[in-house]
This record gives structure tokens, sequence and C-alpha cells, in this order.
């Protein structure tokens, strides 16, 4: 996931009556848990399967703005004896008695629409009253008061959603009532009014600037059906969802940001740096959809392994938005920003694996350095024919993707057996092996050497002889 500016949340998708859980399939019955909406506000009655010392809230990740546990600013315990405490950095119902924890609780919540550290917002708002709701914030596991500390399993959480006011929205149609099991994704409150092409369904704030949300309507429909062209269909059935909304001209502030979810992108759109119709804006916007809609195939329809091969992923995003806006706007030219990524992988190298990037938190470099890497695969698809990087995805994706009798998973020998296949170089591919998980002293000399072989060069390989 990718962030601009500020951070975002994520949102919706739908279907009734359950669909897959996030959670692992245990015997014991599960937690229940209706969210309901009506003229008293709302409500989540949490019904339990037994005793317990407590229940626990995993993701309880502290709001940006406020520094503190976002549920004590917006959750209100109703059921007499239980109380919400934060021990530590978890959010947990306990009794007050210190005794067994009820086996059914109800607490009364005002939706926090506001931004979390490293976590979905707990709720979306938009101007015209739609409300969605990110179902992972009501999944629990059991309490051990002795050690202060969650179990380490429990049982999975069934969510049911009801609107009193009408239908919902669940996997991007309506239903009286949604149930599910799936802690990654949004419902939708309210009577928004769905864009719908051949390949995504799109809610955009109706108060987004006019100018904004003009290129969006003309941004989107093109990205996703560019995507299915030249990528196949995405894994999953059904179309995506974007799911935009607009927080206001609050003064002194320019932000883009949002999040990707099975299925699902958000955009999050605030601030009077975005009122007025402006260049740096629009690239923005258009980068930001360009590189999340992209992990619907590449994260998706296919996955990785391990973080070690988190520049499969984000690298290969980058270069796709890229290659998709100039695609768009002819006039777009990413020149300078992939300039700007090769300095960045030059800079995060100096021997330093690429594979161990995450581990020493060089998040950068999986963008940068997998851009890079991306370039040289790109050229050895055009040597082999192709038109751009997107062939050498196209391929990637199509002999891994599970719906195809793959296994899902896009390893590191799988991309550098595609490049063998495109180049015919099997020395070109041990040259990348060692850059990913050996590093080197001199990245720009070795870097440099590979665009050679595959015909390309950046601006700073001009010593470099083709």
């Amino acid at each position: 996931m990718t962030r601009l500016l500020v951070v975002v949340g994520a949102l919706i998708a739908l279907l009734f009556p359950a669909v897959s859980s996030a959670q692992e399939v245990s015997d014991e019955a599960p937690v229940r848990v209706e969210v309901l909406h009506d003229a008293d506000g709302w409500s989540a009655t949490f019904h339990f399967p037994r005793d317990a010392q407590g229940w626990a809230f995993p993701r309880s990740n502290r709001a940006r703005r406020q520094d503190t546990g976002w549920r004590e600013l917006s959750w209100t315990v109703a059921t007499d004896g239980v109380s919400l405490q934060r021990i530590d950095e978890t959010d947990v119902l306990l009794a007050d008695d210190g005794g067994a924890l009820p086996q059914e609780v109800t607490v009364r919540f005002v939706p926090f629409a506001d931004d979390l550290m490293a976590d979905y917002d707990p709720a979306l708002q938009f101007t015209d009253g739609t409300l969605a709701l990110f179902t992972g914030h009501f999944s629990v596991m059991p309490w051990l008061r002795d050690t202060q500390e969650m179990a380490e399993d429990g049982p999975v959480v069934e969510m049911i959603f009801r609107d009193a006011d009408g239908p919902l929205l669940y996997q991007g149609l309506p239903y009286d009532s949604a149930t599910t099991r799936d802690d990654s994704t949004y419902v939708v409150f309210g009577d928004p009014q769905p864009i719908s092409t051949d390949h995504l369904t799109a809610i955009i704030d109706p108060q987004t600037p006019a100018w904004l949300r003009r290129e969006m309507l003309d941004f989107l429909p093109q990205t996703f059906a560019i995507y299915a062209d030249r990528l196949g269909e995405r894994a999953g059935g059904g179309k995506p969802m974007v799911l935009s909304s607009w927080a206001g001209p609050t003064p002194e502030l320019y932000s883009q940001g949002g999040s990707v979810l099975p299925g699902l992108l958000t955009v999050r759109l605030e601030g009077e740096g975005l009122v007025n119709e402006s260049t740096q804006a629009l690239q923005g916007m258009r980068w930001f959809i360009a590189h999340e809609g992209a992990h619907f195939w590449l994260g998706q329809t296919v996955g990785y392994e391990t973080d070690a091969d988190a520049w499969i992923m984000e690298g290969g995003a980058d270069l796709l938005a890229f290659r998709l806006i100039e695609r768009i706007d002819p006039d777009y030219d990413a020149g300078t920003t992939l300039a700007n990524k090769w300095q960045t992988c030059l800079a995060l190298s100096v021997d330093k694996p690429l594979a161990g990037a995450s581990e020493r938190r060089d998040y950068d470099a999986n963008y940068a350095c997998g851009t890079v890497l991306g370039m040289i695969a790109e050229g050895a698809a055009q040597k082999n024919g192709g038109r751009d990087f997107f062939d050498f995805i196209a391929a990637l994706v199509a002999a891994n993707r599970e719906d195809a009798g793959g296994d899902g998973v896009v390893s590191v020998d799988d991309w550098l057996g595609q490049l063998v296949a495109e180049s015919g170089d099997e020395e070109l591919a041990a040259q990348v092996k060692a850059f990913v998980y050996q590093g080197t002293e001199d990245p720009q000399g070795d870097l440099c050497a590979m665009l050679a072989r595959v015909d390309r060069a950046d601006p700073g390989c001009a010593a470099v002889a083709h």
C-alpha cells in the first residue's frame, strides 16, 4: 500500500449473506457482532460463545492526529458492569468486578472518520451522508488477564450489518442486511449513487472539487479498462470498486491518500490545495490510482512469498503506473520521476541486498529498485518483440495466477525465469539475482551493465558501453 502526504482508510465491498473469512476456521461457535444503525444512532452488540476473562481488539492502532486509542474517542459501553480499557496498546472489553465478561455486550459509537496510524480508517464519511464502516475493527480475540495479552487463537467473528433507514451496500450490491466473516473490507450505509462501467464500480463524493471529480470520472474507467486489456481479468470475480471521499477544503492542507484491499480501492481527498486545478494535484491523483489499481493484478491476482520479495509488487506497480499514465496522457513524461527512482535506488543499495530492504525498513528501496529492475525487464520484453513493461507483467501474471493452474504467487525465481524467457540471457538473470540477494559495492556500475544487456540506459550510465 502506498501513501501520499496524509494517510487514508479503505472502503467498500458487498454481497450477502457471507463471504470468505480472513481468519482461520475454528470448530468453536463464532463470535457474532450485530452492527446496527437506527434512529438512536450506531450500536454494536457482541455475542460471545463462552465465558472469557475479556475480549480484545487486535486492531487497536492509535488515531494519528489525536495520538491516542481511537475507540476511547468513539465508543461507549452500554452494558452495565463492563468497560472498555486500553492496556498498553490494546483495547480490551473487561468486567468491572474482575470476573468473567458477560456473553452479550453492547457498545454505542459515533463512527470515527479519521486517520489511524498504519491501519484503515474505521469509517469513511461522505458529504451526502453516505458512510462506510471497516469490518476488521469489530474483530475480537480472547484476553488472558493473567498474562495481560491476547490468546494466540480464538473463534472466528461473524458480523451482521443492518441499517434501519434502508438497504446497505456490500460488494457493490444493495441488501437489507449483510453477514460476513471478512475482516478486510467495508460496508456502506446510505444512498450513494455508484458509477459503473464494464471494468469498475465507483462512488465519488459529490462535493469533490468539480475539476478533480471530472478528471477522476475520465481517468478511472480508462485505467481499469487498460489494466484488464493488458493484464487479463483480475482474479476474484466481479468488478473492482473505488470509493473516493472528500474531507473538505481544510486550510493549509493538500492531502491525497488511500488504501487498497481485496477488490477495493479507497481514495481520501482533503485540503484547500486541491480546490483549484493544478498539474501537481492532477498527476498525484493519477499516479496514486494507477499504482494502487495495479495491485488488483500485481498483489491480488498474484501475490509474493515474503517481504523480501516486495520489490516485485511495489516496483512493478510503480512502473505499470508510469506507463499507463503515459498512454492516457501523451504530454506526461515520467523521465524526471524515473531519474529520481534511479538515484534513490543507488543511494539505498551500496552493500545492501534488495531482499533485506523491508527488514532494514528501507521501504523506498522496494519501490525505487523494483522500478529499476522493472526497466531491465521491460527492455528484455521489448527486445523480444513486446511493447513495454505490461507485456512482461502480463506473462508473469498469466503463468502464476491460481485460477489458471498456478500457485498464485510470483517468486523471485519466477520473475527471473520470465526475464530469461524474454531475453535469452542467463547471465543477466544471474546478475539481477546477485543484486537482489548479495548486494553490490557499485550499484550504478552493475545496474548500468544490466541495462546495457537489454539495450537500455539511464542518464547516469553514459560511461557504459553498449
